[in-house]
């Protein structure tokens, strides 16, 4: 027994297509169920405090800044100069005792603040390193301000 349809003509239109599709489908239909596309928010949201200065949209009226204090962290030679505000400037061969003397001032200046009536939470301490500065003289005076009391503690560049 034979059969005829070994002998027909086959015609090859290429690969077969559907699992491709179907593919596709799921893809389409998974991106669109995860997406969402009527949100609330029309621009980014940043856990970025306002400035006073610069450029974008004006911040709403009656807006609080934050109020900031710099420490600058040099090394020259063998000594750290640390310089907190205009308050005070630390030299020491030893990063740790400079910042030892650092973390006195500043809850001298925690108190200030406190008895002036700024919020706490309010308050940013910048540190700025110079660039010969290594790590071993910035963990000091990071630990100094945190140990200060001050919950904001953060790094800046210097671009001097």
């Amino acid at each position: 027994m034979k059969l005829q349809g070994a002998k027909k003509v086959h015609y090859d239109s290429g690969p077969n297509m559907t699992p491709l599709v179907d593919i596709t489908m799921v893809i389409l239909i998974f991106l669109m169920l995860a997406g969402s596309f009527n949100t609330l928010e029309h621009y980014l949201v940043s856990d970025v405090p306002l400035q006073a200065k610069g450029v974008g949209s004006k911040p709403p009226e009656g807006t609080v800044f934050p109020t900031k204090f710099t420490i600058n962290v040099s090394e020259q030679g063998p000594e750290y100069i640390v310089k907190a505000g205009n308050f005070v400037s630390v030299k020491d061969t030893d990063p740790r005792r400079a910042c030892d003397q650092l973390q006195a001032q500043l809850k001298d200046q925690y108190k200030n603040f406190k008895d002036a009536g700024v919020k706490m939470d309010d308050v940013q301490i910048i540190i700025y390193p110079e660039q010969n500065v290594t790590l071993d003289g910035l963990v000091p005076a990071f630990e100094a301000a945190q140990n200060a009391g001050f919950a904001k503690v953060g790094f800046g560049l210097n671009t001097k």
